[in-house]
């Protein structure tokens, strides 16, 4: 096996990007690129597994990090720099055959910026990540997510130090981020936390407001046409979910190539890296690539091939009532009201979710959560049969609120037969002009996807709240909710129900079962690295 290290590719400004290319004695033409910030060591093991393999791979430190020149200005160099990389690279007498691009996270991100230049990778393997950075993961539902990017900053921070360094900082984590969360203004989130003040992140901040023309260059990947042949790894518990479904559905509705696979992982799961190289290999004959879907049913349910995503399902309706009660036998209910009082000086906790942070990620128990009286909960009877939902729960509601400023997040659960409450999906959205103190507004909100099956004998379990903090950043009141933490206003939220405004969830049932493989999960190579 072969090394090449620290290769000296020039960007288009003269930025000098060090690069190592892998191969074995024989190497065919095709080649793998990988384009990350988190160093070229740490993705040895990938690039080692591919080249023994046959294939030339390439991995390159973006610039300013791991020996690159420049100064690391997350998505603001990617289209150039990949650009001038994949031009390097099919300027090598060795790369005679097809390019596959691979990664996940941020490599996924510099991924799509490829499409934005003239010359693309001829496949691309995509894992946990998305075109456009900024709705998928900062900003969903028009807050700031500020969970997953002060995580984020915190890690690039340290990952260049001394091993005592960052062994100090990751033992101080936990505590440093819960501080960072709640600095004010927000923008001094890191430095609370970390010491450090990345520019970054205060940009992050600053251009949170909806449309910010700020944004624009770094919204990869938008005309589909350019997208070659890529297969999308997500995972149900990742931040990206949401995003990259949407890719994913857009690609699908344009009739390009493209594959999905979903299973039941948080940000970082070493599945994801197994199964993402394992598709890569698929990926690189000549032929078309597999299309379709291969979702993880959570809840013991196995894995399902789709020909798309979602699969057919019949909706099935159920009333959240004002004695708690999640009805689904579709009886009228009286009106009635629930209220709770919402205040930014104690938020309402997370309790778990779609984040970055490893404390905090995935499904949790939510029984702490549950008791708080910020927090109104809706339970249903115990199932008699098993219920298999696949596909986007939507709650429908009215709200009224002493501020109209104010957060709206619900959460699905399922309570199994001893009494635990663990998340399934949520939803989360800012709320102005929607609310009002007259209740006129009337809410609809879709929850993340999932498919999921419902064992007999559980019970679902809704919460409706106004936070989720820090998975989404706590509204303080104040009109400009993001940077204006000068004042917390608490708020007093009225639910509607019954009567001619009955709050209700509706599920994506599926009645006729999908294929389901015979393996509890996608076969893998036992020598694919971990």
């Amino acid at each position: 096996m072969h090394r090449t290290r620290d290769i000296r590719v020039r960007a288009s400004d003269g930025t000098v990007l060090l690069t190592d290319h892998w191969h074995a004695d024989g190497a065919g033409g095709d080649t793998v690129l990988i384009r990350t910030p988190y160093g070229r060591d740490g993705i040895g093991g990938v690039a080692l597994f591919l080249a023994a393999r046959g294939h030339h791979v390439v991995v390159q430190s973006c610039r300013g990090t791991f020996g690159s020149a420049g100064a690391f200005d997350p998505l603001h160099d990617e289209a150039a720099d990949g650009q001038s990389t994949l031009r390097w690279l099919r300027a090598q007498p060795w790369a005679t055959g097809r390019v596959h691009s691979w990664g996940g996270s941020y490599f996924g991100v510099t991924q799509w910026a490829y499409c934005d230049g003239d010359d693309r990778p001829d496949a691309m393997g995509i894992a946990i990540s998305a075109r456009r950075f900024d709705d998928a993961i900062l900003y969903p539902g028009g807050g700031f997510s500020i969970d997953t990017p002060l995580t984020w900053a915190y890690a690039l921070d340290i990952q260049e130090r001394a091993l005592p360094s960052r062994i100090g900082a990751l033992v101080r984590a936990r505590w440093a981020l819960r501080r960072g969360a709640l600095a004010v203004p927000p923008a001094d989130a890191v430095r609370v936390a970390r010491g450090a003040d990345p520019q970054f992140f205060r940009d992050w901040v600053e251009h949170s407001d909806a449309g910010d023309p700020w944004w624009r260059p770094m919204h990869f990947a938008q005309d589909v046409d350019t997208i070659p042949p890529v297969t999308l790894v997500a995972g149900w518990q990742d931040l990206f979910l949401v995003g990259q479904l949407a890719d994913h559905a857009a690609l699908h509705e344009a009739g390009r190539p493209v594959r999905l696979i979903v299973g039941d992982w948080v940000h970082g799961a070493p599945e994801i890296t197994v199964i993402g190289v394992r598709e890569a290999l698929r990926s690189f004959p000549e032929t078309a690539p597999p299309t379709g879907a291969r979702m993880e049913v959570t809840g013991g349910g196995g894995w399902r091939d789709l020909e798309s995503w979602p699969p057919p399902h019949t909706r099935l309706s159920a009333e959240l009532t004002a004695d708690g009660r999640l009805d689904r036998s579709g009886d009228a209910h009286p009106a009635g009201a629930l209220s709770y009082r919402y205040d930014p000086g104690d938020p309402t906790p997370d309790a778990g979710g779609r984040t970055l942070n490893p404390f905090s990620a995935g499904r949790r128990v939510q029984r702490r959560r549950e008791q708080r009286a910020d927090v109104l909960v809706f339970t249903d009877e115990p199932l008699r049969e098993d219920l298999l939902l696949m596909g986007t729960p939507e709650v429908a509601l009215a709200l009224t609120s002493s501020n109209p400023r104010v957060d709206l997040f619900v959460r699905l659960c399922e309570v199994d037969a001893k009494g635990v409450s663990r998340t399934l999906t949520d939803g989360y959205r800012r709320l102005s002009a929607e609310v009002s103190e007259d209740g006129s507004g009337r809410i609809r909100l879709e929850l993340a996807p999932l498919a999921h099956r419902v064992a007999a004998g559980s019970r679902l379990r809704v919460q409706v709240s106004s936070g989720a903090h820090p998975l989404h950043l706590r509204n303080p009141g104040t009109e400009d909710p993001v940077r204006d933490h000068s004042r917390l206003i608490p708020s007093e939220q009225t639910l509607r129900l019954g009567g001619d405004a009955p709050a209700l969830l509706t599920l994506p049932a599926v009645t006729t079962t999908p294929r389901q493989t015979p393996s509890a999960s996608p076969a893998v190579h036992r020598d694919v690295p971990r």
